[in-house]
């Protein structure tokens, strides 16, 4: 199969590494799209042109590596409704296009995979739809952003300020210029809704999913959660719940004994609870050149082999966050009825609603007190 990259950056070169290391696998990259031409590792490998890769016919299957929504959506979208398959890394736009690119493949009676997505180098999605073959999906979560794994991992491990931990993060290669993504929540929020939406065959959207980061984490909620043999990560979880579903984002305090509070500082994690199976883990490399390249070809390659089937879901979920309820630790001026014990500058309260603890937080940012709160994982 003769395929074609979109992008020859961090992703897509790890792609071409791979193919190019494994002359056998039935696989050959012809050509790459770039956004000048340079010197290439092969001759007449890369173009600028989109329309090239688009014409040749010898092309059967697109790689996008390229991220972001624009140009790459019309380019994915162009080359589904040319008859070529798609594989891709970008969560942005699976997450805002899944509906639209899922269809026009349905249409076209082509593959579009995104295993690389959520998750980087771990096969999470491909093994979530997996397990959901033979076995109902109860729940699913995760620490799947590998700059806040990063961040909070040095802030425990080597005592550092938050400040500080961002800046090595930065340095690097981990977190962005702007870590906003990140540190917000956001980046973590797509991979959330395009798992929850596979988990529980229904469109989720970002705009469903309570989001909070870390931005206003200190070392005193470090060592809060330390002296009680606690570990913080950012988390995702969706549960269903009936006929409905929780899902959010945020902070989380978990036990020393639980697999998600001893990932190493590099590493992410993603679970899911099925009816029969129980509970299952994805451990391993959530980012970076190699891990992520090689879970897009090991798209390509299931693609080529005839391994498993698009998924088309078009939904929406019914989203109900009134129904999960946590145990908070809050830092910040909050006025909380429901504190069941209170230190000096935090609380932790008695359980309370996903979407009660999302609202207070956003309406004290509004009023120009932010909060930083996690939730106390249950053992």
């Amino acid at each position: 199969m003769k395929i074609a990259l979109l992008g020859f950056g961090v992703v897509g070169s790890g792609a071409y590494q791979i193919i190019t290391s494994q002359p056998d696998c039935g696989i050959s990259i012809k050509r790459a799209l770039v956004r000048s031409l340079r010197p290439a590792p092969a001759e007449g490998l890369f173009t600028t042109d989109f329309q090239e890769i688009l014409q040749d016919p010898e092309i059967e299957l697109v790689a996008e590596a390229m991220g972001g929504l624009e140009p790459a959506y019309s380019y994915v979208l162009a080359a589904l409704q040319a008859g070529k398959h798609v594989v891709t890394a970008n969560k942005l736009l699976v997450c805002h296009k899944f509906a639209e690119l899922t269809q026009a493949a349905k249409t076209a009676g082509v593959q579009f995979r995104y295993t690389a997505s959520a998750g980087g180098g771990i096969p999470w999605l491909f093994n979530l739809l997996r397990a959901k073959r033979l076995d109902e999906i109860q729940a699913i979560s995760g620490a799947i952003n590998g700059t806040t794994n990063f961040i909070l991992g040095n802030m425990h491990k080597n005592n550092l300020p938050f400040s500080a931990a961002l800046q090595e993060a930065q340095r690097m290669g981990y977190a962005e210029a702007d870590p906003s993504a990140d540190i917000d929540g956001l980046d973590l929020c797509r991979k959330c809704a395009l798992s929850a939406t596979l988990a529980f065959s229904a469109i989720v959207r970002e705009e469903d999913i309570p989001t909070a980061g870390i931005r206003h984490i200190t070392e005193a909620d470090i060592r809060w959660a330390e002296e009680r043999n606690m570990t913080c990560k950012q988390v995702m979880g969706s549960r269903r719940q009936g006929d409905s579903i929780s899902v959010y984002v945020e902070p989380a305090f978990l036990h020393a004994d639980m697999l998600e509070a001893n990932l190493p500082i590099r590493s992410s994690i993603a679970i899911l609870e099925g009816k029969y199976v129980g509970r299952l883990g994805f451990f391993g490399a959530g980012a970076g050149t190699l891990p992520t390249g090689m879970n897009m070809m090991q798209d390509v390659m299931d693609i080529l082999h005839q391994v498993g089937r698009l998924h088309c879901f078009t939904e929406p979920a019914r989203v109900d966050n009134s129904l999960l309820q946590h145990t908070y630790y809050i830092r910040g001026e909050a006025d909380i009825p429901e504190a069941q014990e209170r230190g000096d500058g935090w609380l932790l309260t008695k359980p309370l609603p996903v979407a009660q603890m999302h609202a207070m937080a956003r309406e004290a940012e509004k009023a120009g007190h932010p909060l930083f709160f996690a939730s106390i994982a249950q053992e």
